[in-house]
């Protein structure tokens, strides 16, 4: 597995275009509404996602706009415009982030608690009745009282073993890592991996973004993308082997450009029908992709460069994969206050096409801001692929989403 070097970055951000898409849609103004800055949190998170009877769901913190004893709250809406309240996770604040995914009916959610516990959480969803039923919810362990878990995310594997990995924080010491958990399909018992991923140590003070983890099933094994400031790292091990099996060597995808952005250390994963797998992240300013072959195991020799100059007018900082059918992948990100989605065919190097820009002119300046924005789609969407993007009020105290939703299929007047 090759190293990913920073000369090379350099040399392929030189032959950089940013060509303006044709295809503009005003987004619209949604009814969801917080007070927390992490409404809907992390790239490497995932917290929209489609039922079969193409309705959508997104699990939000609402902060306190929520009540009192919760912030993360089950929502679903026919139109992606007007959402209505399903159920709500306890021990739950504005700091909460989680990470969902959806198999047939089965919603399984980890979640960051107020009490410094992560927590695994599963409800049903029954399409006759357009409803949910009330999540069952266990702890996942954690090390003992002095040590935090946060910023989680999970994966199940072929054999049935739920894989949940966070960041450890360790408040005797001021060491923060990211550890991981398996429970075991058979037996229902939790066990420790026995190790950290990337450095446990003092580096990055707690709470900080710059560090997570994205888990991801392999056909014969697992792996995981993971950041430790501006540093992605990608491991993996096979299937077989107790929770505690060595994982392989840790191999650098992107060295990273040590910068203000918090989100750019982020990043995005998703798996094609062909088990080859695609990770985004944005790096001073440059939108990558990177691809893992599904028959080779091996990565591109440098990240595929999509989008950006490195000036301030593209902004490409916060972006989402997702998953467009048999042989098309697609990108959500923020391309300055808009939104744009690009398209490619998931074979290796494909051309990324831009097919689709949200904008919001209608919006009044004065009232909102969309300098921070946060873009969230589906990994695995339908026929119609929603985009939100967070924007808020001028002076910061509130939070809203708005929509626009996207047809798969061939560019729709771009002409990058």
């Amino acid at each position: 597995m090759k190293l990913h070097l920073q000369a090379l970055l350099s040399t392929v951000a030189l032959a950089a275009v940013l060509v303006a898409p044709a295809h503009a849609v005003e987004v619209t103004q949604t009814n969801i509404l917080s007070d927390a800055d992490r409404l809907v949190s992390y790239r490497h998170q995932r917290h929209l996602f489609v039922t079969a009877d193409g309705r959508q769901h997104l699990l939000a913190n609402l902060g306190t706009q929520g009540g009192a004893k919760a912030a993360l709250f089950l929502r679903s809406s026919a139109d992606g415009l007007v959402w209505t309240a399903q159920h709500k996770l306890g021990y739950t604040d504005s700091n909460s982030v989680s990470d969902v995914a959806l198999v047939g009916n089965l919603l399984t959610v980890v979640y960051q608690g107020s009490d410094g516990f992560v927590r695994l959480a599963t409800a049903t969803y029954d399409p006759a009745s357009l409803s949910w039923s009330s999540f069952t919810v266990e702890k996942v362990p954690r090390a003992g009282r002095t040590f935090t878990a946060v910023n989680p995310s999970f994966t199940v594997d072929a054999n049935g073993n739920t894989w949940v990995a966070y960041v450890q924080e360790d408040s005797s010491t001021g060491n923060a890592g990211i550890v991981l958990y398996r429970k075991s399909a058979s037996k229902g018992t939790w066990a420790s991996a026995q190790q950290f991923f990337g450095a446990n140590d003092s580096t990055y003070p707690f709470g900080a973004d710059k560090r997570s983890a994205r888990l991801v099933t392999l056909p014969s094994g697992i792996g995981m993308l993971y950041s430790v400031g501006p540093t992605i790292y990608w491991q993996e091990r096979p299937l077989k082997g107790g929770a505690d099996l060595a994982w392989g060597a840790a191999a650098t995808l992107l060295p990273g450009t040590p910068d203000k952005d918090l989100m750019s250390s982020h990043f995005s994963t998703v798996v094609d029908a062909a088990g080859n797998l695609f990770a985004a992240f944005t790096d001073n300013g440059l939108l990558y992709v990177d691809r893992r072959d599904a028959t080779t195991g091996q990565w591109y020799a440098a990240p595929q460069l999509v989008l950006g100059t490195g000036s301030s007018s593209a902004k490409p900082t916060y972006a989402q994969l997702m998953s467009l059918g048999s042989d098309r992948i697609g990108i959500a990100t923020n391309v300055g206050y808009n939104i744009w989605v690009l398209q490619a065919k998931t074979t290796a190097n494909a051309g990324w096409k831009c097919t689709d820009q949200g904008t919001h002119a209608s919006f009044d300046p004065t009232l909102y801001s969309f300098e921070h924005p946060r873009v969230e789609a589906p990994a695995f969407p339908g026929a119609t692929v929603p985009v939100l993007q967070q924007f808020t009020s001028a002076d910061g105290s509130l939070q809203y989403a708005a929509t626009f939703s996207v047809t798969p299929g061939a560019p729709t007047g771009c002409s990058n």
